[in-house]
């Protein structure tokens, strides 16, 4: 009896396992199938990006329909005499320390320097010149056929105020100094790049332009600002105005910008000339934080100064989300692909298939995470009076650069999450929207022609788009004009960034050289287009 219920025990387990086991079976077999299907569309994705990465072909600037566009060369002659020109006009220290608070002697001083060194610009009959709101220049050229639309091409005279502790060479003396290692001759001075380069630039591209007895077809204008560096308002926000009064529609704006980046891009062994097809907008935002006061010796438990820490640190390790793939970056990355590296060229050539990992990469340098996302920088914090005393409160001030696909309310209510706290007061002090994304591409007449110009230039490297994280005085023509660009016309390595607002601003004589011979040749260019251009 009992061995008959062991053996039928024995049977029964046995059944058991045996389903288990098919059930093992049946899983497993389900998991090998899943694992089969996932690394064939691995598989079938990686041979797709790898095809589209060996296949893929960037925009060619230099195709016959744009052949002769620019061909003309400025003679070796007249380009020996600009760097000691460019050095008398870094020598003037046309400084600009807040709004309103600018040195008007050293304008007019400048202003003087511009008549004597281009009297055929500033005297020929076709060249209106227009001083504004005193300081400001505005130029218009007018073509000899006037139903071709306009366009502007704009730069400051002011600069930044200098540390001259800080510099190895005079700031102000316009020196033209051999670089010890490369023996290759650099003109010294605070504005060498932002942007006495621009001003003196298109000056000298249209002085010998007039000189050589040439009148452009198509009309066009030159501004001027004098206060650029304090937010333009005096200068730039006055030409505007004008020209919006006078009715003018643009066919483009071209200001300063980003220069050709040389061994500064990951994956890219050519320079890449960076367009600034829209900047960010600006946020200020004060944080205050009040709390129990008293003396050092019996500090509180709660103080304003470590709740106003802890808000800083939280908004540091929560940084604002990021817009890959929501503004230029993907098309940065694109167009770079054809003449990337490799691994790089088949990420850059499948953004929506490496997105995830873009970003991750994208956001550990700050070049590149300023590119996909708003910044956030503390950039002043302030409490307390004396040593041995708590502060009652504490504030400080946090400066957003807002990426073009953000609105303004989502960074403040991000703000607010990421301090997590409501004894933190949150005030926003004044903001300033992000620029409309201009057109761009070979269907572009604006955008065309400036790529053209480039690769005469600078034929060795890729034009792409980008979003340029300063501002400029760009803001007060885009009611002109759809089509406003951002460039400047030198080549630049990782190591001379810094020197932009920064010690020892310089420019090499062959990058003024560079910067002169693309205004020149953008005016011709412009000026055989003419037909191109549509109405905005």
């Amino acid at each position: 009896m009992v061995s008959g219920c062991r053996e039928r025990s024995f049977v029964a387990r046995g059944k058991r396992s045996q389903e288990k086991m098919g059930v093992l079976r049946r899983v497993c077999g389900a998991i090998g199938l899943v694992l089969a299907m996932t690394l064939g569309v691995v598989a079938v994705l990686l041979l797709v990006a790898i095809i589209r990465a060996v296949t893929i072909e960037g925009e060619d600037y230099r195709d016959p329909g744009l052949e002769g566009l620019v061909r003309e060369e400025l003679p070796g002659s007249y380009l020996q005499t600009l760097p000691e020109l460019m050095g008398r006009a870094l020598a003037i220290p046309t400084v600009s320390t807040a709004p309103g608070d600018y040195d008007t002697d050293q304008l007019l001083r400048f202003h003087a320097f511009l008549r004597e060194s281009f009297p055929h610009a500033f005297n020929a009959s076709f060249i209106e010149v227009e001083v504004i709101n005193n300081y400001s220049f505005l130029f218009t050229i007018k073509g000899s056929d006037p139903k071709h639309q306009p366009y502007l091409l704009a730069a400051h005279m002011d600069v930044v105020p200098v540390d001259t502790a800080k510099w190895t060479q005079d700031p102000w003396s316009g020196q033209v100094i051999p670089d010890p290692e490369t023996g290759e001759d650099f003109v010294w001075g605070r504005g060498a790049i932002d942007d006495k380069l621009g001003v003196m630039g298109i000056m000298m591209a249209l002085d010998y332009m007039v000189s050589s007895g040439f009148q452009p077809t198509r009309s066009f204008y030159v501004a001027f600002g004098h206060d650029e560096e304090v937010h333009g308002e005096d200068g730039a926000g006055h030409i505007g105005r004008l020209l919006e009064e006078r009715g003018i529609a643009l066919d483009f704006v071209l200001d300063e910008g980003m220069p050709v980046l040389d061994g500064v891009m990951a994956g890219m062994e050519i320079p890449v000339a960076a367009i600034g097809v829209t900047e960010k907008g600006w946020m200020r935002v004060r944080l205050d934080v009040d709390g129990e006061g008293g003396h050092s010796s019996i500090p509180p438990h709660d103080q304003a100064v470590t709740r106003l820490a802890s808000a800083l640190v939280n908004l540091h390790r929560h940084p604002q989300p990021s817009m890959f793939g929501k503004g230029t970056e993907a098309d940065l990355l694109t167009l770079m692909a054809h003449k990337a590296s490799w691994p790089h060229k088949l990420v850059f050539a499948n953004t929506w298939l490496f997105e995830p990992l873009l970003k991750m990469i994208m956001s550990r340098s700050r070049e590149t995470n300023a590119i996909i996302r708003t910044t956030t920088a503390a950039t002043i914090v302030r409490a307390g009076v004396k040593e041995n005393v708590v502060p009652a409160s504490a504030w400080a001030i946090i400066n957003h650069r807002v990426h073009p696909a953000q609105a303004l309310d989502d960074v403040v209510q991000h703000d607010l999450a990421a301090i997590n706290d409501p004894l933190v007061r949150v005030t926003v002090e004044e903001t300033r929207e992000a620029h409309p994304i201009s057109p761009y591409g070979p269907h572009v007449p604006g955008w065309r022609l400036l790529a053209a110009t480039v690769a005469q230039i600078f034929p060795e490297a890729v034009t792409v788009p980008t979003v340029l994280v300063a501002n400029t005085d760009t803001r007060f023509y885009l009611n002109l004009t759809h089509c406003v660009y951002r460039f400047y016309p030198l080549l630049l390595a990782k190591e001379d960034l810094s020197r932009i607002h920064g010690p020892d601003e310089r420019i090499s004589v062959s990058n003024l050289n560079r910067a002169v011979r693309f205004f020149y040749e953008l005016m011709l260019g412009a000026d055989r287009v003419h037909g191109l251009s549509p109405s905005v």
